[in-house]
């Protein structure tokens, strides 16, 4: 029985406080997708911020930029270990 089944709806999961969820671990096939689209969707939003950088002359706003940059790069990198880890622990 699912946190969205009819009991459950009906009585607020009074009956079960703890519903039956994921783990924070699992990974699913359409996870790893979703997870694949980001790190690419990542890559590309690094890709326009350092464009966007190397077209400013404004000093704070490229350093800004560049910040900017710099997170998209480390969501697509971490994203990228966390499914080599999920890969290395499936076989």
């Amino acid at each position: 029985m699912g946190i969205f089944s009819k009991p459950a709806i009906k009585t607020g999961n009074q009956s079960k406080p703890n519903p039956e969820l994921f783990k924070t671990d699992t990974v699913t096939v359409r996870n790893i997708g979703d997870l694949a689209q980001i790190m690419e969707l990542s890559k590309l939003c690094a890709k326009m911020y350092g464009a966007a950088a190397a077209s400013t002359k404004l000093p704070d706003l490229k350093k800004e930029f560049e910040s900017i940059q710099k997170d998209h790069l480390k969501q697509a990198s971490d994203i990228l270990e966390f499914l080599k880890k999920e890969r290395d622990q499936a076989q």
